[in-house]
């Protein structure tokens, strides 16, 4: 659900800023094309802006293996006292049980309004395609140079429906050619198909009142195009713009129709006079690029990290570290904790005994084996091998922030089954730390630990 929000979040704010701009720049000039290509453009950047993964570059870290210093913790046990009885027999009344109202999530109340207004606009749209469909069954159908024409009784405006023209029989008698010909114009620049998807981004962007002002441009752009087809083709200026005006008193009715009276008359009649715009004006198209380039740093995804290609080799940071670990593991004998106990940084040094080997268990899941990952049953591979050669063989098991979960118990009956070696369990937490030179480390604190 939280994806989905930002999704919305962000495409309606690449869609929003995007159209501002258009409306700005480009809305008033004759190139009728590009502005229509312009809108479906922006339209497709805004839904794949917010998918997309913007590569983060990043100096490269100098990688450094730790491993913590082990301290013994010791056990404090305190006598439990049995002359006392427990709290929970003391009460002879049950307690009182106490009604948790029930909150139910802003987020959820959004996400059930958004789908809400998400079927309200399919049904609409649903209905008028049920609509067009209901005039088409009414209709007499007649075909002319590969395109579909119904003719029905009524007074409608004439319309283009897919490769359909749907006209009423008064149209079809009296200004059959402008009428036809203006349609055809829809059919051959595949409007329709723009129309739709259109319809689909007004579903799902319901809530955005931008959403339908991009339509209604787009359809009126689509009519400044159906019109300079029309007028190319021999038909008479004025006696088109009489019939324009003739007919402007219809109203679109179907949200997928291309009609014959769609927008305003007068905006239609001043593109067909007005000069076409200068080639010069295309600078303006450049103006987007760093506008979408903004919204790709704000809106995309954050990729995975590009390192540089220079690589550098582990850091040792402490020897003195390393020298006590090396003395616990020999000894058995935790040595007195350090005045800075918590600082202490080391590198991983090799298994120091013999005797002794490390495994890790880490939060992210992973297990190694003496700073070798591996999985659980490679893993009772190897200590079975491994116990075969030393039977003395002892194993501490480092715990990462101290959560025993499934694989504390495996490897437990890992070493039982082979031999039962004695076994130490250590908690160990780090965080990372930079030093003065900027180098990456890590800061590791641990403690002996009891597993039952």
């Amino acid at each position: 659900m939280n994806s989905l929000l930002l999704f919305l979040v962000k495409s309606t704010l690449s869609l929003s800023l995007l159209y501002l701009a258009f409306s700005v720049l480009m809305r008033k000039e004759t190139f009728f094309q590009l502005n229509r290509m312009m809108l479906l453009v922006l339209v497709l950047s805004s839904l794949l802006i917010p998918l997309l993964y913007i590569p983060q570059p990043v100096h490269s870290k100098i990688p450094v293996n730790l491993e913590p210093i082990f301290q013994a913790s010791p056990r404090i046990e305190e006598p439990v006292s049995t002359t006392e009885t427990p709290a929970i027999l003391q009460s002879a009344a049950p307690a009182p049980e106490t009604v948790q109202p029930v909150m139910i999530p802003i987020q959820t109340i959004v996400i059930f309004v958004y789908l809400s207004g998400v079927l309200a606009s399919f049904l609409m749209f649903a209905y008028s395609i049920a609509s067009v469909l209901l005039l088409f069954r009414k209709s007499r159908k007649t075909e002319r140079n590969g395109i579909r024409i119904r003719i029905v009784d009524q007074d409608i405006p004439a319309f283009s429906f897919g490769r359909n023209i749907l006209v009423s029989q008064h149209d079809f008698d009296t200004s059959y050619e402008a009428i036809i010909t203006h349609e055809q114009s829809h059919i051959r620049l595949g409007h329709f198909y723009d129309l739709m998807l259109m319809e689909l981004v007004k579903i799902v962007f319901w809530f955005n009142p931008l959403v339908y002002r991009m339509v209604n441009d787009l359809k009126e752009i689509h009519e400044f195009q159906a019109d300079d087809h029309t007028l190319h083709s021999g038909i008479d200026a004025k006696q088109y713009q009489i019939l324009i005006i003739q007919k402007g008193v219809g109203h679109q009715k179907f949200a997928l129709a291309n009609s014959f009276n769609h927008c305003q008359i007068k905006n239609r009649i001043t593109m067909m006079n007005k000069q076409k715009s200068s080639k010069a004006g295309l600078w303006k198209v450049a103006t987007f690029l760093p506008l979408l380039a903004l919204l790709l740093m704000f809106c995309g995804k954050t990729g995975k990290s590009v390192n540089s290609e220079k690589k550098l080799s582990p850091q040792i940071v402490s020897t003195g570290a390393q020298d006590s670990v090396k003395k616990l593991i020999k000894t058995d004998i935790a040595p007195p904790p350090p005045t800075n106990q918590n600082k202490i940084i080391a590198p991983p040094p090799p298994p120091p005994n013999k005797d002794k080997h490390l495994i890790w268990l880490k939060n992210n899941g992973m297990v190694s084996y003496n700073e070798v990952e591996t999985q659980i049953d490679e893993l009772a591979e190897t200590i079975k091998s491994e116990l075969q050669k030393n039977s003395k063989l002892q194993f501490n098991i480092l715990i990462e922030e101290g959560k025993i979960d499934e694989r504390v118990d495996k490897i437990t009956n890992i070493l039982k089954v082979n031999g039962d070696p004695k076994v130490s369990y250590f908690s160990f937490h780090k965080e990372k730390v930079s030093d003065s030179n900027g180098a990456l480390q890590y800061r590791i604190t641990s403690k002996s630990m009891d597993v039952k």
